[in-house]
């Protein structure tokens, strides 16, 4: 059995060793082991790539329609607000502008139809009778410009109001006339949503 004293220096002993090491494990130990990591940090982030003048996307995009484009056939067009008068059963139109119906969803990344409709004059929507698939649309709003892809079209009786009951991913509807007077049908051509980027 050891005497208390000499128990008493052990444990003192054992103390002040186990001390002494964490010190040496502080002082030499551990800043060799933090440089290392440090190193290994370094190699890491080296070998990432650089993001740094990377705009972030973003997550949703909407604005209100201001000018419609399809370069392949020369339209570049304002749009003004188009709406439904209940008492003589029309849209409102104009001569030298296109309009985009207010009841249908704005220009967006993420859902529904947006329809912008106009005369089949030549300087309106006219040209639009000569478009071919695949041929891109561009929608600027007040914030985004939108692209979009055509990917097909259809001939509808006037009373047609299907394209308003539309859900799904995000498509440009354009509208103009056709027929033998370019009055009697719609011709309705559908974009699907491409991409947008910021005005």
């Amino acid at each position: 059995m050891i005497p208390k004293k000499r128990r008493f220096g052990f444990v003192t002993n054992t103390f002040l060793y186990l001390l002494i090491m964490g010190g040496v494990f502080c002082a030499v130990l551990y800043p060799l082991a933090a440089q290392q990591y440090d190193k290994q940090v370094r190699v890491y982030a080296a070998s990432l790539p650089d993001y740094s003048n990377v705009i972030p996307p973003v997550p949703f995009a909407i604005g209100h329609p201001t000018k419609v484009e399809v370069p392949s056939v020369g339209v570049s067009l304002p749009v003004v607000d188009g709406v439904y008068d209940k008492n003589t059963r029309n849209w409102t139109l104009t001569s030298d502008k296109v309009q985009y119906a207010t009841t249908t969803a704005l220009p967006n990344s993420r859902k529904d139809n947006t329809f912008i409709y106009g005369h089949a004059t030549n300087w309106v929507f006219g040209p639009l009778l000569r478009v071919q698939p695949g041929a891109e649309a561009t929608v600027t709003t007040d914030t985004f410009v939108f692209t979009y892809r055509l990917t097909s079209h259809e001939v509808v009786d006037p009373k047609n109001t299907a394209l308003f009951e539309y859900k799904g991913k995000p498509r440009l509807t354009l509208q103009t006339c056709t027929g033998p007077t370019l009055s009697e049908y719609r011709q309705l051509f559908y974009f699907d949503y491409v991409s947008h980027k910021r005005v």
